[in-house]
């Protein structure tokens, strides 16, 4: 009797077809690749002229480069490095990138742009627009002649001969030492607690109108004003004020008349020196901003110890002009003057 086949040759071609089929499958399976993604968040922390960008990255385990475009149409004609600027790994990054110089009362456009592995990938189109300027008219002294002086970043200020000094008669608005370094912008209250080396930043991260504000790391570096000039000394300042008659009499010389920034024009101030001292308060330690318009504080470039250094101040109701010592961490205006 011959032996029966016919089970068998049913059962091997049908499990030949399901591994044929699984493999295919697994095979198909391994080339599926995910690709990066990156999305494009909100402007936060918009002011005159800055604005600070945040996205979001995730790399799909490849090594992403990773930036922001923008410009006043979608054209997209300025591009900068974001913070962290590598993305690697398979979670969602968040990262951010602040851009200054930006024009007042303008509409910007941007996006985040990611390269990885000459691929490159943009999230959507965002805009934001930077604030109006307010009150930012200076009344200078119309009796008195200024001369000018111009920074590295083409800030034109006004500068006015008292004595045997000359002094800037606007606050200092620098971005950048006088050899093009860029000064650190810190917007942010947690970076700035923390900071220990040269920052600066703007009035409730805000008003240009009053000036910059720097800590005194920022302060006591000799390229903080334009070449030809410094942050003056505590010494300068006292040949200032005793020019002047003394500390007691002298704020009235020096500060600003009316009331477009001080809060009030109490004591009549008569900036008869054509200094025209501006409140553009203070920055703390914490990172917290208080007394615009209260109070006018400015850095000397001199130590009063290791952890502190001098400064002046004039408050809106007296016509005097202070010496005080305050942390270096603190953030207050600059004046400079000639060398």
């Amino acid at each position: 009797m011959k032996p029966d086949f016919t089970g068998r040759s049913i059962i091997l071609p049908a499990a030949l077809i399901v591994i044929i089929f699984f493999t295919a499958c697994k095979k198909k399976e391994d080339t599926v690749s995910i690709i990066p993604t990156a999305t494009t968040g909100t402007a936060s922390i918009v002011g005159q002229k800055w604005a600070t960008l945040i996205g979001y990255v995730n790399a799909s385990n490849q090594i992403c480069e990773v930036f922001f475009e923008y410009d006043t149409s979608d054209s997209f004609r300025n591009s900068i490095k974001a913070t962290p600027d590598t993305i690697t790994g398979n979670i969602t990054a968040t990262v951010d990138a602040t851009i200054t110089g930006l024009k007042v009362n303008t509409a910007y456009y941007y996006r985040i742009k990611v390269i990885c592995s000459s691929k490159t990938y943009y999230g959507t189109e965002s805009t934001f627009t930077t604030t109006n300027p307010d009150k930012s008219i200076i009344s200078f002294n119309p009796e008195k002649t200024y001369g000018s002086v111009m920074d590295f970043d083409s800030n034109v200020y006004r500068t006015i001969l008292i004595g045997t000094q000359t002094w800037m008669a606007e606050n200092l608005r620098a971005r950048s030492y006088n050899d093009g370094t860029v000064i650190p912008f810190v917007p942010v209250e947690s970076a700035w607690s923390v900071l220990s080396t040269p920052g600066y930043c703007w009035y409730n991260n805000d008003s240009v109108s009053y000036g910059a504000i720097y800590n005194w790391y920022a302060a006591s570096n000799n390229k903080l004003c334009p070449t030809g000039w410094h942050v003056p000394s505590d010494a300068e300042w006292i040949t200032l004020s005793t020019y002047l008659g003394g500390d007691s009499i002298a704020g009235g010389k020096l500060k600003e008349t009316g009331t477009n920034h001080w809060l009030t024009s109490i004591n009549s101030p008569t900036n008869s020196t054509g200094f025209t001292a501006l409140p553009g308060g203070y920055r703390s330690v914490a990172g917290t901003f208080t007394n615009i318009k209260h109070y006018g504080y400015w850095w000397s470039s001199t130590e009063s110890s290791s952890i502190n250094a001098f400064c002046r101040y004039m408050y809106y109701s007296f016509n005097n002009i202070d010496k005080g010592d305050s942390n270096k961490e603190s953030g207050f205006s600059v004046r400079c003057i000639k060398d």
